[in-house]
């Protein structure tokens, strides 16, 4: 007979839970790194004045200076430089992100990124991206940041047979006409570039 209202006895299968600590075992006992006086506080063990050991060596912060790669030669740049210790180019740069064709280029402040399907004039990436392009010149546009972190698009002086937009209005040949983050850049009929800056402005 067991008193009314206790709790009956219960079997637990141990078999896939080993070491697991069940609160209807050794109620009474004491953990040997430590008490636990039913207060919801729990007593360390060790001696009197004991100090906690301290953290493992890998946690701590680390005080070294925070990088980031740079965005044309992948060298690490300290946080809050404005240019690559390595390849000296700006942190600031410009992304220059297409659909048709699908191509993101991106450009910093180290003179103007032509536009175009010349191989001679506009970088090689920029020319074979945009070959076949129906309405892109071979000499078409260029794009700058200017040092005072300024964005300016020019049309060729000779002008292109499909015309430059900037937000739908068109750039006369030659004309050097401001550009701000998240316009878009329409070379001829159907080729279109969302141009995003990356990178604080300079102080």
């Amino acid at each position: 007979m067991t008193d009314e209202g206790a709790r009956p006895p219960r079997y637990v299968d141990k078999s896939l839970a080993e070491d697991v600590f069940l609160d209807d075992e050794d109620d009474d006992e004491d953990d040997e790194d430590g008490e636990y006086d039913g207060s919801g506080e729990y007593d360390g063990g060790g001696e009197e004045g004991d100090e906690p050991p301290p953290w493992p060596a890998g946690s701590q912060v680390s005080d070294a200076p925070r990088t980031h790669p740079c965005w044309s030669c992948a060298a690490d740049v300290p946080s809050g430089a404005s240019t690559c210790p390595e390849c000296q180019e700006s942190v600031r740069h410009l992304r220059l992100i297409s659909t048709r064709p699908p191509v993101q280029l991106r450009h910093g402040g180290c003179g103007p990124l032509n536009l175009g399907r010349h191989p001679s004039w506009a970088a090689p990436t920029v020319a074979a991206a945009l070959d076949g392009e129906r309405g892109v010149s071979r000499r078409h546009a260029s794009i700058e940041m200017a040092p005072d972190g300024g964005l300016w698009l020019t049309e060729h002086p000779a002008g292109t047979v499909n015309g430059t937009f900037v937000n739908g209005e068109r750039v006369p040949p030659g004309d050097r006409v401001p550009v701000a983050d998240g316009d878009t850049v329409r070379l001829g009929t159907y080729c279109a570039f969302t141009v995003l800056v990356v990178g604080e402005p300079p102080a």
